[in-house]
């Protein structure tokens, strides 16, 4: 029998019977498993690593309000949440308690000097304006510098000795360019609503007695807020005498319950200053863009000569003033936004129903309509989104020592950061939300407890106080959610109405009068 060889393979082996030699594949095999077992152990070595990266340099979460509207971007996806929780965020964990103690006496060292050098500051000026009064009385001052006066006396904080209305009233005329006498006759309105509610402010506030609550006890729900009854009693006759006052000086068509305005567009509204004036030109560009028959009323808070004249010139723009000189000295900071309530309050009062637009957004779509229809129960509409974080998180608990709270509410549901407003002067609006806020911002400790601060240090729920305060926007979340509910489903809603700026993008607003 004749053998044939069959076709080899790597070896020689036989048709029938044949074996393959093996002994030649086996080192192929022990490097292939050799090869398996490091990359194994690189694969290891690479999950150490990033794990080990992680913790060293993973940083804890910084948050800012938006009213600092040039970092007011807010995350567009609205929070998927229930009662028993908010969406996923980033673990952050708190600082030490030493370094946490360590960084409120940095702040607080840092802040009393602040105060100092703008009292020394202050000091100088006011010097120099008795001094350009003087002259007034002898020599014919030129008209630039007469608008000069003007200007430093409009920012200047007064006491009881103010000046007359008549002054006031020259500086409305030299700063603010009436358009008839109609509008002039709108500013000494609001300047007079300013005016009564400073007067309601204690000259002698009693805030700095008012003792601070402190932290440990914001952490256990289940203990109720200690309040001052005299504290509550001051602060309830004073949000009454705010409802005497604005309704003492309305000049629009109130809403009666149930009502319809009777306009389609509530007056656009917001409020500038050097910081945020190129945010501002935006959103006239918007306005002008997709709602051109419409006017949007700018709150002056700090603005110069020129940035003034500038949004004048804009079509369809009306300079508004609001006068810090009415005012104590801690409604002068504009970080602490006790200013904001206020300026609602009064364009409220003028023009019946409101759109107030935080800086940092622009208009960008024509969907207002809709928007309007659902304000009008149950009179305000908040445009914003939910946040991946509580209200109680980002509240000082000093506020609560004014403002009524379910602090385990506010712990389980989330903090609504707010973009836009529109607000009807209902009765209900009046009695249950703006009387409240307003007497929330001409209370320094009620709007800016002791040791309020933007700079939030959140931990992985989002939850726990994250020693950070959110001022106006905490107060209108915990007075609109002991109103209305903690779901807030009839007075929140996300829209593509507003859009965030792009500070890149260049803007040329329509001008007619130069």
């Amino acid at each position: 029998m004749i053998r044939r060889k069959a076709k080899e393979y790597g070896g020689s082996s036989l048709e029938l019977g044949g074996a393959t030699n093996l002994i030649k594949y086996v080192p192929m095999k022990r490097r292939m498993s050799v090869n398996i077992v490091r990359y194994v152990i690189l694969i290891l070595l690479g999950v150490i690593l990033h794990a080990g990266y992680k913790l060293m340099f993973n940083s804890n979460s910084e948050r800012e309000y938006a009213g600092s509207p040039s970092d007011d971007v807010l995350n567009d996806d609205v929070a998927e949440t229930t009662e028993g929780g908010f969406k996923d965020s980033q673990n952050l964990a708190f600082d030490d308690e030493w370094e946490h103690k360590e960084k409120i006496e940095n702040k607080l060292k840092i802040h009393s000097k602040t105060v100092l050098d703008k009292h020394m500051k202050s000091q100088k000026e006011d010097a120099t304006i008795a001094k350009n009064l003087n002259l007034d009385k002898d020599v014919n001052v030129k008209d630039d510098e007469k608008s000069q006066n003007s200007k430093m006396l409009n920012k200047q904080p007064i006491d009881k000795n103010h000046q007359s209305n008549e002054m006031e009233y020259n500086v409305i005329i030299d700063e603010l360019d009436p358009k008839d006498n109609l509008e002039i006759e709108d500013l000494k309105n609001e300047m007079k609503i300013e005016n009564d509610i400073a007067k309601l402010m204690d000259e002698d506030r009693n805030s700095e007695k008012v003792a601070e609550l402190p932290v440990e006890e914001s952490s256990d729900l289940k203990q109720p807020v200690q309040r001052d009854p005299k504290v509550q009693k001051e602060f309830q006759q004073k949000a009454d005498k705010i409802v005497r006052v604005v309704k003492g000086n309305v000049q629009s068509v109130i809403l009666s319950e149930g009502g319809h305005h009777s306009h389609e567009i509530p007056v656009f509204v917001t409020a500038a200053s050097q910081q945020t004036f190129g945010q501002i030109e935006h959103l006239v560009a918007s306005i002008q863009y997709f709602y051109p028959q419409e006017t949007l009323y700018i709150f002056d808070l700090d603005l110069n000569e020129g940035q003034r004249k500038k949004l004048s010139s804009f079509c369809n723009v009306r300079m508004r003033g609001f006068w810090f000189n009415l005012f104590p000295k801690f409604i002068q900071d504009l970080s602490n936004y006790h200013w904001r309530p206020l300026i609602i309050q009064t364009a409220l009062a003028e023009f019946g129903h409101i759109t107030w637009i935080n800086p940092g957004f622009k208009v960008s779509s024509t969907v207002f309509s809709e928007l309007v229809h659902k304000s009008e129960d149950p009179g305000v509409l908040i445009i914003g989104q939910s946040a991946d974080y509580s209200t109680f998180a980002v509240t000082n608990p000093g506020m609560y020592k004014y403002l009524a709270v379910n602090r385990a509410d506010l712990y389980k549901f989330p903090h609504i950061e707010i973009k836009a407003i529109i607000i009807h002067n209902t009765e209900d609006i009046m009695n249950h939300f703006m009387k409240i806020l307003t007497a929330c911002a001409v209370e320094e400790r009620c709007l800016t407890p002791f040791g309020a601060s933007s700079d939030c240090t959140f931990d992985v729920t989002g939850r726990e106080y994250a020693h950070c305060h959110r001022f106006d926007e905490s107060a209108v979340n915990i007075i609109l959610k002991n109103w209305l509910g903690h779901k807030p489903v009839s007075y929140m809603v996300k829209s593509t109405f507003l859009q965030p700026i792009n500070k890149y993008d260049r803007v040329s607003p329509k001008v007619c009068n130069k």
